[in-house]
């Protein structure tokens, strides 16, 4: 690389692991590090444990909602699983939530006009009778709030904050014995918590840089509670969430091929220093391969035109379709996983016009480049010439 020889070269930083006090209540009587993915961490999910979280966090992982005394601010929003006293402010409250995701909120999820009514007519009708979905809607409507203040308004975030600890609490109770008579709130709120989980990313500190890995593995868990809802209700087409899955058919069709792109097959190479003292077995580059395979066929749909029909929803359900394994390299710092992962924030970055979305592809981007070794950053180039193309004011995305 020109220019490579005058520097210093860049190393990707190694993860600076705390000890965690507020991991979930397996991982702490077995003594292990909690990655604290909600609703289910990794340990759990991979030894199919039910997995509880007993303890408030604060949101540290959040970027600050303003500049100058975010931190303070931040400091102050703390996750409790103590639910608001019952009262007259607590119901109009709700009822205005409530009455937001409905008539705006709700509508502006949808990426395409095929799950319009998931997000809107058919999760409002059944979240009266599922406290964990009704409190993922005000959530998720307060959610909404704070992003249209920029991140700023304090008790947007904290009524969020609130309503994402009563989800996860009241979906916990669910998935530790999923049925047919609340598979359909369980797959809702999954769905739900995604959306928070992508929302979170726009507002989350990006230094010292670490990758999402959260966001990977909660997608993760929802893959395997719709596999696990299929099993339930694949004689039965009536069903919300077979209707859910039938939607997204189309979206899964050949997804155990892992034919790769021509551009793409280089990024497999073990040739170079830098290329062969990664780690590798065989599961690691299947990991890869997936990950590279999802990619192109999701470029392959890509049409300009409309971009938002052609692969919205196949980059949403890109982090669901991965191995396991990819969220460990990318968790690892490997430059290659980072390179993957800058390729699919691209992508992401196509859908900035949605609120839930908004800058943060860009975002992640800029921060892989900023910690990518230097004879890795050529591999930039695709994501780099997919960012000339976007706005990147999002001022008005909302």
């Amino acid at each position: 690389m020109v220019g490579s020889q005058q520097k210093p070269r860049k190393h990707a930083p190694k993860l600076f692991h705390k000890k965690s006090r507020t991991g979930c209540q397996q991982c702490r009587s077995r003594r292990v590090k909690c990655d604290e993915s909600k609703p289910i961490c990794s340990h759990c999910s991979r030894l199919e444990l039910s997995c509880i979280y007993d303890r408030a966090v604060s949101d540290s992982n959040s970027s600050s909602p303003t500049e100058n005394g975010g931190q303070q601010q931040n400091k102050s929003v703390v996750e409790t699983i103590v639910d608001p006293p019952e009262s007259e402010s607590r119901r109009k409250q709700e009822l205005s939530l409530f009455h937001q995701y409905m008539t705006d909120t709700g509508p502006s999820i949808a990426l395409d006009p095929i799950t319009a009514h998931f997000w809107v007519t058919t999760i409002c009708r059944l979240a009266l009778k599922s406290d964990a979905t009704l409190y993922s809607i005000y959530m998720v409507a307060a959610m909404h709030t704070d992003k249209r203040s920029n991140f700023t308004d304090t008790k947007a975030l904290e009524t969020s904050q609130t309503y994402l600890n009563m989800t996860i609490r009241e979906h916990h109770k669910d998935v530790t014995d999923i049925n047919a008579e609340n598979v359909e709130y369980i797959c809702l709120t999954s769905s739900m918590l995604r959306v928070y989980g992508y929302t979170r990313l726009q507002r989350r500190s990006l230094e010292p840089y670490t990758p999402p890995v959260d966001l990977l593995r909660i997608t993760g868990t929802s893959t395997a509670l719709f596999r696990n809802a299929w099993d339930i209700i694949r004689d039965n087409p009536e069903s919300v969430v077979y209707q859910m899955i039938e939607s997204a058919a189309d979206l899964l069709e050949d997804n155990d091929s892992n034919e790769l792109p021509d551009d793409l097959k280089p990024l497999l190479s073990r040739e170079k220093p830098h290329e062969v003292e990664e780690p590798w077995d065989e599961e690691t580059e299947d990991a890869y391969v997936r990950a590279l395979s999802l990619i192109g066929r999701i470029r392959n749909f890509m049409d300009r035109e409309n971009i938002n029909k052609s692969i919205g929803r196949r980059t949403i359900v890109f982090p669901m379709m991965m191995r396991p394994k990819f969220a460990d390299l990318v968790e690892e710092l490997r430059p290659r996983a980072l390179v993957i992962l800058a390729y699919y924030f691209a992508l992401l970055s196509m859908l900035s016009e949605f609120w839930w979305i908004g800058d943060s592809g860009v975002r992640e981007i800029r921060a892989i480049e900023k910690i990518l070794p230097d004879e890795w950053q050529d591999w930039l180039e695709w994501p780099r010439s997919i960012l000339q193309f976007q706005d990147t004011v999002m001022d008005g995305n909302v």
